[in-house]
């Protein structure tokens, strides 16, 4: 299939997913087989700022490619002027977000506050088509509620304002991330617009990713499901899922990396929350969580991956 203008085998795409897909995380997710990756939800007016914390946002390794730059915001001309930077900064396209259902977010009319604004959205996507020559995308979710499931209606106007693919979340905004994900939406996406589509959300099985395509998905993005879980595009491809010890040597890699990229005090505090997803499912994970959320040193940190992989468990006797 082909999308952003680049063929892909397998349609195995990387989800956006703010304070997770940094590079470390995009890398290991290559390894296995993510084809396609994109970046954490940038502001588009840090960015137009040139604020040094969100130009951080772009740093990544010359092999972190192909990679799209996601951004957010309510006001065209920020946008647009965030799309030159991201296609002087060498990205391979640009997605808007038009779904996040954050408060903070959408409080500002940006994410999926724009599922009610469609005369801003069409703004927003024409501003950034006329100022780039990279593909571009637009992510949504299915409406803001039950009552206004508009996401094939607004992909249709979006796609006319030159957004080249669809990425759609089966939710509203005020479904937030549970409850049913209505994909009969995305069939009627398929039959609103031409341009490929993308499904994102709970998608954990070869079975999710055959019955999305079914639908009209030429693609599928792993998000939450990758989380301390990278081999997830292996086994979405019919491989094995790993060994204890490759996954004790994932879990270190991703923690040196973090600490290399945002320094050891903050690289620590952000991989606790990844650490305990590395290791659900195990036995002893219940106890390594209650131990490594409370560590404060990146040695300390690998000493209690070595310890539960090595007896089991991070006994909660042992001292740290």
């Amino acid at each position: 299939m082909t999308v952003y203008g680049m063929d892909f085998r397998q349609g195995l795409f990387l989800a956006p997913l703010s304070g997770y897909t940094d590079w470390p995380m995009r890398m290991l997710c290559r390894r296995y087989g993510a084809e396609l990756a994109y970046t954490e939800m940038i502001s588009a007016t840090g960015l137009a700022r040139r604020e040094k914390n969100t130009l951080k946002l772009l740093e990544r390794p010359a092999d972190d490619t192909p990679l799209i730059a996601q951004i957010f915001s309510s006001d065209p001309d920020e946008c647009g002027q965030a799309a030159r930077i991201l296609e002087e900064s060498g990205f391979d396209g640009i997605d808007i977000n038009m779904g996040c259902p954050v408060k903070k977010v959408v409080t500002k009319g940006c994410g999926s506050a724009l599922m009610k604004d469609p005369s801003r959205a069409q703004a927003i996507v024409e501003a950034v088509r006329a100022s780039v020559k990279l593909p571009v995308s637009v992510k949504m979710r299915a409406g803001w509620d039950s009552g206004s499931l508009n996401a094939d209606l607004l992909s249709a106007r979006l796609e006319a304002a030159g957004a080249q693919c669809i990425i759609i979340h089966p939710r509203t905004r005020a479904q937030m991330y549970g409850g049913r994900p209505q994909w009969e939406i995305l069939e009627r996406i398929r039959r609103e617009v031409t341009v490929p589509l993308i499904a994102s959300g709970d998608i954990r099985t070869k079975a999710d990713i055959q019955a999305l395509k079914h639908k009209g998905a030429q693609a599928c993005m792993i998000g939450r499901a990758a989380i301390g879980r990278p081999w997830i595009f292996r086994e979405l491809t019919g491989g094995a899922p790993p060994s204890l010890p490759e996954r004790r040597e994932l879990m270190l890699e991703h923690l040196d990396a973090s600490c290399r990229v945002l320094g050891e005090d903050r690289g620590v505090r952000s991989m606790r929350k990844i650490m305990c997803a590395y290791v659900k499912g195990l036995p002893g994970a219940a106890v390594f969580r209650e131990k490594v959320c409370a560590l404060q040193s990146a040695a300390d940190v690998k000493d209690c991956i070595h310890r539960f992989f090595s007896q089991g468990s991070c006994d909660e006797s042992e001292r740290i």
